[in-house]
Order: C-alpha cells, then sequence, then structure tokens
C-alpha cells in the first residue's frame, strides 16, 4: 500500500477549465454581492424618501414637522432599519425621541404604503444633532 504524504513530488495535474469556472463562479458571487449591496442602498433611500414626505405632511403642531431622515441603514438586514433623524437645536432629544416613539406605528405604515414588500421594515430611530446642540 502506497502512502500519500502532503510533501510528495508527484506532479499535480489540475484541470484548467476547472480553474476557470472557480474564477468565473468567485465574480458571479461578488457581482451578486455588490448588486445586493446596491439593492439595499437604494430601499434605504425609498424608505429615507417615504419618511420625510410622512414627517413634513404631519402638521400636528407637536413639532415633528420640522424632522429630518438624515440617513436610513439597514440594521442588520432590511426587516430592520436605523433611521438616522436630524434633532433641530433647542430641542430636547428625549422629547424628540418620545415623540418618534409615539409616532412609530403611523410612520411604518406610510413606509408600508410608499414601498413594494410582503412585510414592513421595523423602524429604529437613533438621533443626530444639527449643529452640537442640547444631547439631553
Amino acid at each position: 500500500m502506497k502512502k500519500h504524504s502532503r510533501g510528495s513530488r508527484e506532479p499535480h495535474l489540475i484541470d484548467p477549465d476547472f480553474v476557470e469556472a472557480l474564477d468565473e463562479s468567485e465574480s458571479c458571487r461578488a457581482s451578486a454581492r455588490r448588486q445586493e449591496e446596491r439593492k439595499t442602498l437604494q430601499f434605504c433611500r425609498q424608505v429615507q424618501r417615504a419618511l420625510n414626505v410622512a414627517l413634513a405632511g404631519r402638521g400636528t403642531g407637536e413639532g415633528i414637522d420640522v424632522l429630518f431622515v438624515e440617513e436610513v441603514s439597514a440594521a442588520p438586514d432590511c426587516g430592520r432599519l436605523l433611521v438616522h433623524v436630524l434633532i433641530p437645536d433647542g430641542r430636547p432629544v428625549s422629547e424628540v425621541m418620545g415623540l418618534l416613539s409615539r409616532e412609530t406605528p403611523r410612520l411604518r405604515s406610510e413606509v408600508a404604503a410608499a414601498i413594494t414588500r410582503k412585510r414592513a421594515p421595523e423602524l429604529l430611530f437613533a438621533p443626530t444633532w444639527a449643529g452640537g446642540g442640547d444631547e439631553e
């Protein structure tokens, strides 16, 4: 019985077509990954626009209409989105976050009406300060 060792000096035969197919497979995966990232970014922008329209059109006098969604990102995927809201100077963060918390179901339904998805994403809000303002 012949033993095979790692350091054997026998010539290794590698099929060039097999190597080429592996390279193409790797290229296809990278392309699919880029396309998925592009679609995620596109979806986040669509949700950002829908939220800004929903916030601006509210006009309840509670001050929610002056809020602006600066960025939306997947957290960790499109089923849960992190929404960065610009907090105006002079507004207490706790007040704004409480207001957003109360308005989340309505905002989520506004997003659901604006997008084409089976389920509306969960929205998580994070404050962003306009000019280094009140960080209460």
